[in-house]
């Protein structure tokens, strides 16, 4: 006999099979129920539910793996998500073709259009040879779409139309799986989650109706979300030209391959340089706290709640040590003249005044990380003492607030457990999320929460790629945990992930324009995070390369201080309407660091 599903809600089932024994199936809740929320329960930490895509209708003769037949999922019934994205198994492997997805909104029942996913998230990766690269949990993926509150889904992945030559395509890669993100909760009082408005910041959209009837075809999805909203544009070709949007401020300093500015100080990034052991010594921006600085306490910038910590959420925050209380959800914003104070006051109390963070490419120091997290090279290199580095004396930008790990709700069990420090921060490389337009600043933190759980759980990484986010308000997130003064590395830009910090601005900005609180929060960050490391935002910096498919392995590359994610590898990224505002960010950021 074989065995059926019973379309019953929220039950457990008795299914007969072929040998006469009876299974308890618990089968889901149905795609109209809702459950409701037991009384004093726990916040959702969220989940991914992943499904196999199988070859389309017409398609089933071609269905062995690695050919070019079309792929997906026929319209069906899931429990709620938010975000979703397309994964294969080999990360080398590049999706010729496009990928699109409909959805249904749990709040109207409307599907939307199709909408196009980015298949170029392999280019966000850490570099070719790290450790995190050669995990085997690795997987390539496309750009996860915020999508809002859904329980319906359709996916069809098609390969690429034969060259006009008649060449035949690369197949599709092998095992493609759609993955349903449910982001979770959000933290209770969570700063980033407090309702604000940017201008022409629109409603989430919620679909066209679409009279097709509902898939009623049974399924295994447990996952549930909050949210609304897509965005359905695509990205232009890669751009390998130059950055059309640098700063032509007649005052800009001459590009020399390193800080441009003529008062500051020379790094000092020689391998072999002691790391402060200080944990508080992370952040020299910032008065140290009193013994007194815990969580709940009313430090500046701490607004940390009141309860225990788990040992992996106290290793994360006390990475930032001396910018706020353990536990803080938000780093308090300080003023040019406090920043410049907490300068003055650090360099008295033993700082040199440069940047003295110490190379940790494999390295084997025995010292450990910040608040207990295992600190280690890029490479592995077990016990690597994490850098923490020393601002410049002169130009640095008043120290912005940024919304913590803790503050956003990032899920600290996900992650790995250690942290990764590169030896300094010579640029920052901007990019967009091309997550979509259509959340509030309200949802950032699900957003950030989304994307931090496709990162890890379905693109197989170690953490969260980007070193910070910055929604369409210009509210400032924290990303990648090891401290957001310390030179943590990144899995941003393939190639150029060393001495770099990469700057994601929530949303796809090929056709649309970045807003203005956005622009001016990516140059607040970049104005202190720079200075930290002596770096004039008008200047050039010189970097060598990793490996990419626009420099070679080995190739050193000068290239702006605060660059685009295309300037280091051929790609859209940041999208050509972003991408025009870093000139803008320049400018902004040199005069928040008071350069003349």
């Amino acid at each position: 006999m074989r065995s059926i599903r019973v379309p019953l809600i929220g039950v457990a089932v008795a299914v007969a099979t072929a040998s006469g024994s009876a299974l308890a199936l618990p089968l889901p809740l149905s795609a109209t129920a809702v459950a409701a929320p037991r009384a004093g329960a726990a916040p959702d930490p969220g989940s991914t539910r992943s499904l196999p895509l199988v070859p389309l209708a017409g398609h089933e003769r071609s269905a062995a793996p690695g050919t070019r037949a079309a792929q997906g999922l026929p319209r069906r019934d899931v429990e709620p998500f938010s975000m979703v994205g397309v994964v294969w198994e080999d990360p080398g492997a590049e999706l010729h073709g496009t990928v699109q997805v409909r959805t249904r909104s749990a709040a109207t029942g409307a599907w939307s259009a199709w909408q196009d996913l980015d298949t170029h998230q392999h280019e966000h990766a850490a570099d070719p040879g790290a450790a995190e690269a050669r995990s085997t949990a690795v997987r390539g993926g496309t750009a996860p779409l915020w999508v809002g509150d859904s329980d319906g889904v359709e996916v069809r992945v098609r390969p690429e139309e034969p060259g006009e030559r008649g060449a035949a395509p690369p197949a599709l890669p092998r095992g493609l799986r759609v993955e349903l993100v449910d982001p979770g909760d959000a933290p209770s009082a969570a700063p980033g989650d407090t309702p604000s408005a940017a201008p022409g910041d629109a409603a989430p959209a919620e679909g066209r109706a679409d009279a097709d009837p509902q898939d009623d075809t049974p399924h295994d999805d447990t996952a549930s979300g909050a949210g609304d909203g897509a965005d359905s544009g695509t990205e232009p070709a890669p751009d390998t030209g130059t950055d059309t949007g640098t700063d032509t401020d007649p005052g800009a300093e001459a590009d020399t391959g390193t800080d441009t500015d003529p008062g500051a100080e020379a790094p000092a990034d020689e391998e072999g340089a002691q790391a402060p052991t200080d944990p508080t010594a992370a952040d020299p921006t910032a008065p140290r706290p009193s013994a007194a600085a815990a969580p709940g306490s009313d430090a500046p910038g701490s607004d940390a709640p009141a309860g225990p910590l788990t040992p992996e959420e106290s290793a994360a925050s006390a990475a930032n040590a001396g910018l706020a209380a353990l536990g803080a959800l938000e780093i308090a914003e300080l003023t040019k003249e406090e920043t410049e104070a907490s300068l003055a006051a650090m360099a008295a109390d033993g700082g040199t005044g440069t940047d003295t963070g110490t190379a940790t490419d494999g390295g084997t120091g025995t010292g450990g990380g910040p608040g207990g997290g295992t600190a280690s090279g890029p490479d592995g290199g077990a016990g690597a003492e994490a850098p923490a580095p020393v601002a410049a004396k002169t130009y640095i930008g008043p120290r912005p607030g940024i919304v913590t790990r803790k503050g956003w709700g990032a899920d600290e069990k996900l992650r790995e457990p250690n942290f990764l420090y590169t030896t300094s921060v010579h640029a920052a490389f901007v990019h967009h999320s091309a997550t979509g337009n259509n959340y509030t600043c309200a949802q950032a933190p699900s957003v950030l929460r989304g994307i931090y759980r496709y990162h890890v759980q379905s693109m197989g990484w170690r953490d969260i790629g980007y070193n910070f986010a910055v929604d369409k308000c210009g509210k400032i997130y924290e990303g990648r945990a090891g401290g957001v003064a310390r030179p943590v590395q990144g899995a941003h830009t393939l190639g150029f992930n060393s001495n770099t910090t990469g700057i994601a601005v929530l949303g796809s900005f090929a056709t649309t324009t970045p807003p203005a609180a956005a622009v001016t929060g990516v140059a607040k960050l970049t104005a202190w995070k720079l200075g930290l490391h002596a770096r004039n935002p008008l200047g050039k910096s010189t970097l060598t390369s990793a490996g990419g498919n626009k420099y070679a392995k080995g190739t050193k590359v000068q290239l702006n201080t605060v660059s685009g994610h295309r300037d280091g590898y051929s790609t859209a990224c940041p999208g050509a309407k972003l991408y025009a505002k870093l000139g803008t960010v320049r400018s902004t950021a040199a005069g928040l660091q008071g350069r003349p």
